[in-house]
């Protein structure tokens, strides 16, 4: 089987009657070969018809998975969460199995009372299996899988799915502490030598066994189906690998052998070997530029990560699953509040976040303010609530300092310990935890995306009166353009400037910053074109209040934001489209009936990926070290 560091395990989940097996059988494959499972849900969405519309039916599919996974929370095992749009249901479930190089699929058997459609789309993966597949069969009686497993059964006739059908009766029997029955039915009148090779072969089989209570039965009969029958009655479940192992067979099984599958009691795994069939690893997935293709294909194609990767901070409102997911995944999370003359607001967003997030909730595991030169009171608000202040130029000094906020938000990335890195403005007036935990959620719940952006309605307040209004006016007037002329899978984020977002860190330390208003701009730009565009969400933070800008400081900083897009359309061309005169901007200042000219130099410095920075892996494998070695501490005190 593969290696625990890659193994991928998908659930799709057609009916949620069967959910319940599903997850129990799913969890006791993920504890014997540690790695990834998710519930998939995939929803359809007829050719013609826009697939960015599906958007509001994967929300409420996402909850119903998510309600679905809370089945099986009382394990170790966690069940991630994902949703696809396709113009078929088959279709989706390939596309997820490539996506994110799922070694096996776990399914429900489509009964004779199933619905055509449901019969269909089996068919459809067992003719050409993109992964193992496992077809769970639910006892007729309607009688769950007993909490605790008396014995299995394995009835092994020979090749790939024999021996996968034991590897999966080897993980369930290990999770239940169950003995196994491995079973074998000789056809009368054999030589001897065609008999002594087919029992070596089920003994060699069984051997492989990790599960040391084994019981090798062996039968001869003209009616294997009827032999299989006869012994089943003492098994509450059974594992049977499938007979039609030639290429793109339509058949899970034989016709005789079908029958004996509906007939048999308890639960039945069907099982069917992928064979040889080369998988891309997950990270060859999706390449990092994509050539040029049509507009209807790119529409597409952002049409349906819209769908896909749009979420709502109301999904992720349940702290206390999101505090166990971190906990299971085994991972750290770490809050940046980066700041400059915060004083108004400062106060209330550590207050809420520190009970919410920190205290009553445990999602994160370090809070810090990053600050560049405060004189208002943020420094002494933070540090009086026993907040951690620290100034960015004091951060990697060897490296100088430059102003901006993309500067801090680098020299953070070099500071903070957390797997998970969030960053979150702080001149918000109407702040709420939801501006966290919504950009934390997709990153605990869906292994595919690496880079979180908010999103929000954004009324401004001018004076005593609020005004609705978009993206912002620089997002708008510049930002979306640039990014539909230039960069257009990227069209379908609603705020691409959005101060709200969470990253990965083994993403995150593979990215140059620059150091000012471009640095939004820039981290998008370089996802897309080296991870590509699925490794992104967005999430709805609901409204979101700060104080308005100047249109005199807009100016400035659309320029930077505009720099920064030609600068990353020229690497990708090998064209050099700015000149050193690109770099200043002319600002005209009114004062009165007078007019004049300030040349104003605008640029912002491109800092190196922290990855290539010695003083951070230094950094980064003396935290690992140091928690290694309290791992080992801890042991030694249990």
């Amino acid at each position: 089987m593969p290696s625990a560091e890659r193994y991928r395990l998908l659930i799709p989940v057609l009916s949620s009657r069967s959910a319940g097996n599903l997850l129990r059988i799913g969890a006791a494959l993920l504890r014997r070969h540690p790695g990834k499972g998710s519930l998939l849900g995939v929803v359809e969405v007829p050719h013609g018809q826009p697939i960015s519309r599906g958007v509001t039916v994967a929300r409420r599919y996402r909850r119903l998975l998510n309600r679905i996974s809370g089945l099986e929370e009382r394990t170790a095992v966690g069940f991630g969460v994902e949703v696809r749009i396709a113009n078929n249901v088959a279709l989706g479930i390939r596309e997820a199995v490539h996506e994110v190089g799922a070694d096996l699929l776990l399914l429900e058997w489509p009964g004779v009372s199933a619905r055509p459609a449901l019969r269909s789309i089996i068919a459809n993966l067992v003719s050409d299996p993109p992964a193992d597949l496992i077809l769970v069969r639910p006892d007729p009686l309607g009688t769950p899988i007993p909490a605790k497993l008396a014995s299995l059964l394995v009835p092994v006739r020979g090749g790939p799915s024999a021996r996968l059908a034991l590897q999966v009766a080897d993980a369930l029997a290990e999770a239940e502490g169950a003995p196994i029955s491995v079973m074998h039915v000789y056809r009368p009148g054999l030589t001897a030598e065609r008999r002594r090779r087919e029992a070596s072969h089920v003994r060699e089989l069984a051997g492989e066994l990790r599960q040391r209570t084994v019981t090798v039965v062996e039968v001869e009969s003209h009616q294997p189906g009827a032999a299989i029958l006869a012994e089943a009655q003492g098994h509450r479940l059974t594992v049977i690998g499938a007979q039609a192992e030639h290429a793109h067979s339509s058949h899970l099984v034989s016709p005789a052998l079908a029958r004996t599958v509906r007939s048999l009691p308890g639960t039945v795994l069907v099982v069917k070997s992928a064979g040889l069939v080369a998988r891309p690893e997950p990270s060859a997935v999706e390449t990092a530029y994509h050539p040029p293709i049509s507009e209807k294909q790119l529409s597409a194609r952002v049409d349906r990560w819209f769908a896909e990767n749009t979420f709502h901070s109301r999904e992720f409102r349940d702290l206390e699953r999101l505090v166990e997911s971190k906990r299971r995944q085994g991972l750290t999370i770490s809050l940046c509040l980066p700041t400059l003359n915060e004083a108004a607001t400062i106060g209330r967003i550590l207050r809420l976040t520190k009970s919410f997030l920190v205290d009553l909730h445990p999602l994160l595991d370090e809070l810090v303010v990053i600050d560049s030169g405060s004189t208002d009171g943020t420094i002494e608000i933070a540090k009086g609530m026993g907040i951690e202040v620290r100034q960015h130029p004091e951060i990697l000094p060897e490296y100088g300092s430059f102003r901006g906020k993309g500067e801090a938000l680098w020299k953070s990335l070099h500071l903070l310990r957390g797997d998970i890195i969030v960053w979150c403005d702080t001149d918000i007036s109407n702040f709420h935890p939801r501006f966290v935990f919504g950009t934390i959620g997709p990153l605990l719940t869906d292994s595919r995306i690496g880079f979180v952006k908010g999103f929000y309605k954004r009324p401004l307040k001018f004076g005593t009166e609020i005004v609705t209004a978009g993206g912002g006016r620089v997002t708008e007037l510049t930002a979306r353009p640039v990014i539909n002329l230039f960069y257009p899978e990227l069209s379908g984020l609603v705020q691409p400037l959005s101060g709200e977002y969470a990253g990965r860190r083994q993403l995150l330390e593979q990215l140059p910053f620059f150091s000012g208003y471009g640095v939004e701009m820039g981290m998008l730009i370089d996802i897309l074109e080296s991870h590509g565009l699925n490794r992104i969400a967005q999430v709805d933070l609901g409204s979101r209040i700060h104080r308005n800008q100047e249109l005199f400081d807009l100016s400035k900083m659309a320029f930077a934001i505009m720099q920064v897009a030609l600068k990353r359309l020229g690497d990708r061309h090998r064209m050099h489209l700015l000149e050193d005169v690109n770099r200043s901007m002319k600002l005209i200042h009114y004062d009165n009936d007078r007019f004049f000219l300030e040349m104003k130099d605008i640029h912002d410095q491109e800092r190196p990926a922290m990855n290539q920075v010695p003083e951070y892996l230094a950094r980064r494998h003396e935290l690992m070290n140091s928690s290694l070695s309290e791992g080992v501490t801890a042991a030694g005190g249990r």
